[in-house]
């Protein structure tokens, strides 16, 4: 694969920059391009028929912000696929984003959720499909006991990529690390309870049983609905105290944090932190820094910090203002560290 086209590492690791100070960017990686970016994001029913005045003063900023974030991979939900020789709702913006010279994007979507759909978008300079993203199952293959669709037709999508590994190796030659990914939007709300639990049992097979089938860790994430210590995702709590450390999911998910702009009864108490992720991590020579951390939009950050919580007047209209200029999610990062492999006879 070619490599990162633009401007030096150092000068285009936006997030680097934004995360100075956390745990999510070592010291001793700033500035170099051994990590892979993948970063998780609702859009809020971006190209719905609901959502055309709006989208016509969102679609630059969205823009702006997916350019300014520069990650190898995107996975989205709520997003309008390809239909009847329409484009989708997101492949303007990555022939944008490849005008500009932020990457060489390429977009692909679910078949099914209608105006609702997930969709990966990836820069090829940095990461290749091995296949093309397809539906991991065909629609309505699972049921809950009283016959709702566990997936709420929005079905999973799955891909297989390999990042360029070669800043690893000391004389320049080329590896790859390969990984699966699961792009998921499960539903929502106290009904959607039981779906969550049955979903929540696929998932958790494929990740142990289905993925390992292939030679590569494996990583789902999105918008699950629900926080992390849910007790609809008890198969995933079972898998991390089981798995010996390789499974994933309270871990590298902040339950006091949050990711989705919603007040609850004009408390301080936000829905939670619902967009998540899972993944196996076999590799743990080549990998390291696995966590996933939210963006924080800074006009949130500079209101809490003048006004000490979201009761005040001036948190719940910059609230209500980003919920309707940007999102009602917050976008959610994982970064990935390429790390020299240890001889071990």
């Amino acid at each position: 694969m070619a490599a990162r086209s633009g401007p030096a590492p150092a000068a285009n690791d936006h997030l680097s920059r934004a995360f100075s100070g956390s745990n999510l960017v070592p010291e001793e990686h700033r500035g170099t391009d051994r990590y892979l970016d993948i970063v998780q994001w609702n859009l809020e029913w971006f190209g719905a028929s609901k959502s055309r005045a709006r989208d016509e003063k969102r679609y630059q900023l969205i823009f702006e912000i997916l350019e300014a974030l520069n990650a190898d991979l995107f996975v989205f939900q709520e997003v309008v696929g390809r239909s009847a020789g329409q484009p989708g709702s997101l492949d303007p913006i990555a022939e944008a984003l490849t005008a500009a010279n932020a990457g060489d994007y390429r977009v692909e979507y679910s078949t099914a959720g209608g105006e609702q759909r997930v969709a990966m978008m990836w820069d090829r300079d940095y990461v290749r499909a091995k296949i093309v993203p397809e539906d991991l199952f065909e629609r309505g293959k699972y049921r809950t006991d009283d016959g709702k669709d566990a997936f709420a037709t929005r079905v999973p999508l799955y891909a297989y990529h390999a990042v360029r590994e070669d800043a690893v190796e000391p004389r320049g030659g080329t590896r790859t690390f390969d990984f699966q990914i699961l792009g998921v939007h499960l539903k929502a709300m106290a009904e959607g309870h039981a779906q969550r639990v049955r979903s929540a049992e696929v998932l958790a097979e494929w990740l142990t049983k289905e993925s390992p089938r292939v030679d590569a860790d494996a990583v789902i994430l999105g918008d699950w609905n629900a926080p992390p210590d849910d007790a609809c995702w008890k198969p995933f709590h079972d898998l991390e105290a089981a798995a010996g450390g390789e499974v994933k999911f309270r871990e590298i998910n902040d339950p006091s944090d949050y990711s989705y702009l919603w007040l609850r009864n004009r408390t301080d108490q936000f829905l939670s932190r619902i967009d998540l992720t899972a993944m196996t991590l076999s590799s743990f020579d080549q990998v390291q820094g696995k966590a996933s951390q939210v963006v924080r939009w800074q006009p949130i950050v500079e209101t809490l910090a003048r006004s000490g919580g979201w009761k005040s007047r001036d948190a719940v209209r910059m609230l209500k203002q980003v919920k309707e200029e940007v999102s009602d999610h917050l976008p959610v990062i994982t970064r990935f560290y390429w790390t020299e492999r240890q001889d071990r006879s």
